[in-house]
């Protein structure tokens, strides 16, 4: 056979997926295996679970390592310089080096899977929070994605963080008054206002904060003012990522945003009022949800960088 299939993964902190495809995006064989994420395993298993995946997808399609012309991984934490070094050699161990293996984000993998194209806009909102822009040449604007600590704005953890410094303002009428104290108590598994205190200083992590959210949203379903202006705080928040990354990418001729992450599918009202503020800012931007998946993306990311 000649070198002219693709792979392409999409790594995560609890399992990976991989798929391979021919040069026009027809998927072959299908893989799934543990963590390709150094910072979530050890780095020996980092290794053997993309051995696994790539033995497995490979064996399924009756091909052999050589048949491969290029790959792709997109996962979060990628960019930072020890983890591409890393990875590089693991890619040159399990293929040789001649066959090209892009390294990128799990947002760029979304964007292109998601817009079903290599160019365009993309919104992320689930846990945390995070806006691309990507010519098709590859370059990529971003704004957000500090984490929680520092921004994330807009996203699940910031919503549950903002409404515990919110809800302990209105108990000392700084605030808009809300119903939403003993709901979060529950939700948190606390008993009473003051456990916030050391709840957020020592107890809680990103995804345990995050998981307060759909209180909020329940809550402003239901009318509470607070809520709602906390969740129409986010959908303002969001609109100025989605601003910043657009107004920094003029070269970006595909005028499309999608809009992915749980905040996003799950969230009517944030998601009704940043539609509202983005008709209004640039009306030429057209919002669609995810057309394809991040696997796909990093396939087609796989078939642009062997096109190159």
């Amino acid at each position: 056979m000649n070198n002219s299939y693709y792979f392409g993964i999409e790594g995560g902190g609890t399992h990976s997926r991989l798929a391979i495809t021919d040069k026009d995006g027809k998927v072959l064989a299908r893989s799934e295996a543990g963590s390709t994420n150094i910072y979530s395993v050890s780095k020996e298993e980092v290794y053997d679970n993309l051995s696994l995946l790539l033995d497995s997808a490979l064996e399924t399609a009756g091909l052999e390592k050589e048949d491969l012309a290029a790959g792709c991984l997109g996962s979060a934490g990628i960019g930072r310089k020890e983890e591409e070094i890393l990875l590089r050699e693991y890619f040159d161990l399990l293929l040789g080096p001649d066959i090209k293996v892009k390294l990128c984000s799990d947002g760029e993998i979304l964007l292109c899977g998601g817009l079903e194209n290599l160019e365009g806009y993309c919104l992320i909102s689930g846990t945390g929070s995070i806006a691309l822009g990507r010519t098709r040449r590859g370059t990529l604007v971003r704004a957000g994605g500090l984490g929680y600590m520092l921004g994330d704005e807009g996203s699940a953890a910031w919503i549950g963080k903002i409404a515990i410094m919110r809800v302990m303002r209105s108990l000392e009428n700084r605030d808009l008054a809300t119903n939403m104290l003993e709901p979060i108590l529950k939700a948190a598994g606390l008993s009473k206002s003051s456990d916030f205190i050391h709840y957020m200083h020592y107890d809680s992590d990103k995804a345990k904060v995050a998981s307060l959210a759909p209180v909020v949203t329940a809550a402003a379903r239901n009318g509470d003012a607070l809520a709602l202006d906390i969740l129409h705080t986010s959908a303002k928040e969001l609109a100025l990522l989605v601003k910043c990354v657009v107004n920094q990418s003029p070269l970006i001729s595909n005028k499309e945003l999608v809009f992915t992450g749980g905040v996003l599918k799950h969230d009517e009202i944030i998601v009704n009022k940043l539609h509202e503020i983005l008709k209004q800012e640039f009306p030429d931007l057209v919002v669609s949800a995810p057309k394809g998946s991040a696997l796909e993306g990093a396939c087609m990311l796989a078939i642009n960088l062997g096109d190159l």
